[in-house]
């Protein structure tokens, strides 16, 4: 749902994981590569502990200039995208 919204606004995103420059970024919890769903599963691990995040998806606003984290949250959070959509046009 987050990624049909952003998609909706015509709001920019990536969808990937800095993690691995050897793997694709993406995680993918439901891969039936076992190697590829253990780093993703990981890189889950990682996010929980760093972001103190629960759900997922995980959402970065970071300033393209700076590359300042402006803000971060987790799961479907619709009012938050159309803030920043906003605050991009």
């Amino acid at each position: 749902m987050t990624i049909k919204l952003m998609d909706s606004l015509g709001m920019p995103y990536e969808n990937t994981y800095y993690g691995n420059l050897e793997e694709t970024n993406s995680i993918e919890l439901d891969s039936h590569n076992e190697i590829k769903r253990t780093w993703s599963e990981k890189k889950v691990e990682k996010l929980k502990a760093k972001y103190n995040i629960t759900s997922l998806p995980f959402i970065k606003i970071i300033d393209d200039e700076t590359e300042e984290d402006l803000e971060f949250w987790s799961g479907f959070r619709p009012e938050k995208i159309k803030h920043w959509n906003s605050q991009m046009s």
